[in-house]
């Protein structure tokens, strides 16, 4: 029997080796590197080679998620664009979007510390662990606290999604491309009881696949490159 799939992926990559890296939100709209387009041609393909037919496609308004939905549906010539949805748009992180990564971790790390008199080595660790703690628990460095009520919203904004496609398209496979800050989220499709992946973080270039069965979505697999 048939049923809706969603593929959750990420873009592909946007930055070559030795470009400094940035801190990519909503107000930083890069386009993917040539690998980040290879990435997601090889996505398409993996999903063929998994018997995964995507029929419709769905991407965030920043141009790294659109130009890797297109290189997806490329693999299935699929060559419409992608309809855009707004709650697929990374998060916008304030004055750390498009700021050189290592000051962002400076930064968030001095607002970790409960203590002025640490040194430089120390202040950066704090920033790594707190960025650690969000890319796998989906836990908000305190600098950006001021995103917690869009973090709030994110699963829900999931669950509406999942439940409009499989109103309006059951038995389809759905391809929904945004970024990593939102993609984790959507493990909020699942149940209480469904078990989830201990790290929530998607590489770039990967995916994860959902399969709804019995009015509920099962996780069938995550961080899939």
């Amino acid at each position: 029997m048939q049923t809706t799939k969603l593929i959750v992926a990420r873009h592909g990559n946007t930055f070559n080796k030795g470009d400094v890296i940035l801190r990519v939100g909503s107000r930083t709209n890069l386009p993917l590197t040539e690998e980040g387009h290879e990435q997601g041609r090889r996505l398409g393909a993996k999903l063929r080679e998994m018997k995964l037919y995507p029929t419709r496609f769905y991407a965030a308004p920043l141009r790294r998620a659109v130009e890797t939905s297109l290189e997806i549906a490329s693999q299935f010539d699929l060559g419409a664009p992608p309809q855009i949805v707004d709650f697929l748009t990374e998060l916008d992180y304030g004055e750390d979007d498009g700021r050189p990564e290592s000051e962002v971790v400076r930064r968030l790390g001095a607002l970790e510390a409960a203590s002025t008199d640490l040194s430089t080595q120390e202040i950066e660790t704090l920033g790594k662990e707190a960025l650690k703690r969000w890319d796998a628990e989906r836990v908000l460095p305190v600098g950006w606290r001021f995103l917690q009520d869009r973090v709030n919203r994110l699963e829900d904004d999931w669950r509406s999604f999942g439940r409009a496609i499989a109103s309006k398209y059951p038995a389809e496979t759905i391809v929904a491309t945004t970024s990593n800050g939102i993609a984790r989220f959507s493990l909020g499709l699942l149940p209480p009881s469904e078990k989830r992946p201990a790290n929530a973080k998607l590489s770039t270039g990967a995916f994860g696949v959902f399969t709804l069965e019995g009015g509920f979505w099962k996780l069938e697999a995550w961080n899939v490159r």
